[in-house]
């Protein structure tokens, strides 16, 4: 039997948010956002959240259509998405608010011209003491780390063959994408909805930045010997730079916290 309140009020989340340019692009594509919080450019280092709250909505953009506007594209994706979270905790309504912003893209395109065929990819998760929910669009990722093992909730929107968890990909072309065209077209989200997460679980959601960089092998590994999602996030990015950063890198890592964790967080 659970009391009012019980399951709702004693639990939260830990979360690290990263994202960066990378080595070798001269600016960064990618745009992530925690709720109604949008990280984007170049940030020196992961940074920690803790949320004592019933849900939260985790999303990355990895944008295309060179700098500026893959940049404007990921940034107007994120604006879109979290002027309404809400829309995204019920599968039905997640998947046409995913396609509404596919077509507030083409909208953009059409009022700026120069930016016409920018696009991008979307990954997130609304996670509630009830249910997690997972979307995708494109080549990000999100996985579920429990019980040592690794397991791949999202879905890679590449050409068939082409996906790999083992090392990056040949190409990076993708089957679609928000916008990326010159005329609309139409996309079908993926939507997964699984149990909650329980305490000790984690949730990885990176762009391709980090996929071609570290082995699925890396970061399992990462994930089982580091002690909160700060440390898996600065290690993870780590490896990424240190083998490279050939393109930008963005990645959350969330944790859920019981009640003991919770108030040890907020005290410290």
């Amino acid at each position: 039997m659970s009391y009012p309140g019980e399951a709702f009020h004693l639990m939260g989340w830990s979360i690290a948010a990263f994202t960066h340019r990378g080595h070798v692009r001269p600016g960064n594509e990618d745009a992530t956002a925690v709720d109604n919080r949008i990280l984007a450019g170049d940030m020196d280092a992961p940074v920690l959240m803790t949320a004592p709250s019933d849900s939260i909505v985790l999303m990355i953009a990895d944008g295309m259509g060179g700098h500026a506007h893959g940049a404007m594209a990921s940034r107007a994706v994120l604006n879109y998405l979290v002027a309404a979270v809400d829309r995204l905790s019920e599968p039905a309504s997640c998947a046409m608010f995913i396609e509404d912003a596919n077509r507030h893209l083409y909208k953009l395109m059409h009022q700026h011209e120069e930016a016409l065929g920018m696009g991008s990819t979307l990954v997130g998760a609304v996670l509630t003491a009830e249910r997690l929910v997972t979307f995708n669009i494109g080549d990000s990722r999100c996985y579920l780390f429990s019980a040592g093992q690794l397991v791949q909730l999202s879905h890679d929107d590449v050409p068939e063959g082409e996906s790999s968890h083992f090392g990056p990909r040949q190409s990076h072309a993708l089957t679609q994408a928000l916008g990326g065209s010159s005329f609309p077209i139409a996309v079908e989200p993926h939507i997964s909805v699984d149990p909650p997460l329980a305490p000790g679980e984690t949730l990885l959601l990176y762009s391709d930045g980090l996929t071609d960089m570290v082995t699925s092998q890396v970061i399992s590994d990462t994930l089982k010997t580091a002690k909160d999602p700060l440390q898996a996030a600065k290690r993870l990015a780590a490896k990424a730079f240190s083998n490279g950063a050939r393109d930008n890198i963005s990645l959350l890592v969330a944790r859920c916290l019981d009640a003991p964790d919770l108030q040890r967080k907020e005290r410290g």
